[in-house]
């Protein structure tokens, strides 16, 4: 009986620890030990001022970015059409448009100068994403005087990428996260550990009270 208690503990350990290792998780294209009140700006992406972001991806499972913003002139802002293209084959693989209601979501709105700014851009799960390049192009489609935005950008990350702002190569990086779905590894390891750890310092506990 103790060895079936045994094994049913342990299959429900590796059971959480898989849950809570799928999932979504973001990986930054920018340094991310720049803090987030010194990043800086585009500046009001207006008719004709195209922002393009080329960046690698590091693992498989893409299926959105975060892009941080802020709004400019007034408290709304226009719409801006997106796209994310795959650069080795040329295929558009996701569009859609930045507008108002990208953002209506509790992170734009945040205390927290991390989280504030950041509205999201989902689209279908690309599985082979790893090492492939894309590029993510915003223009304005319908701004009307004092409805502009501008995109945060700092210093470039590890990974390699390319920015550009009305034609002109820029030296820095949009702070976007790309975010994967995907199997973590890294995180079911660890979970496991800290399972296997508090089961011993229980024991020590039991052994040593009792």
């Amino acid at each position: 009986m103790k060895m079936i208690k045994r094994i049913a503990l342990i299959a429900l350990a590796i059971l959480l620890a898989a849950l809570y290792s799928y999932g979504v998780w973001p990986r930054a294209i920018y340094n991310t030990d720049i803090g987030a009140n010194s990043y800086e700006n585009t500046g009001a992406l207006s008719a004709g001022k195209v922002l393009t972001q080329k960046f690698v991806c590091t693992d498989t499972g893409m299926c959105g970015l975060k892009l941080k913003l802020t709004k400019q002139e007034s408290q709304t802002i226009g719409n801006y059409e997106w796209t994310l293209e795959n650069v080795k084959t040329g295929k558009e693989i996701a569009n859609g448009v930045i507008d108002e209601v990208s953002t209506e979501n509790r992170e734009f709105v945040s205390a927290s100068a991390q989280k504030r700014g950041n509205i999201e851009l989902n689209f279908d799960r690309q599985e082979d994403s790893k090492g492939q390049e894309y590029v993510l192009t915003i223009q304005s489609s319908d701004v009307e005087e004092g409805q502009t935005m501008a995109v945060y950008m700092t210093q470039k990350g590890k990974s390699e990428t390319e920015m550009t702002l009305a034609g002109e190569n820029v030296d820095r990086a949009s702070v976007i996260k790309v975010e994967y779905k995907r199997f973590n590894v890294e995180n079911f390891i660890v979970f496991l550990g800290i399972v296997v750890y508090l089961v011993l310092f229980v024991k020590f506990m039991y052994k040593l009270f009792r």
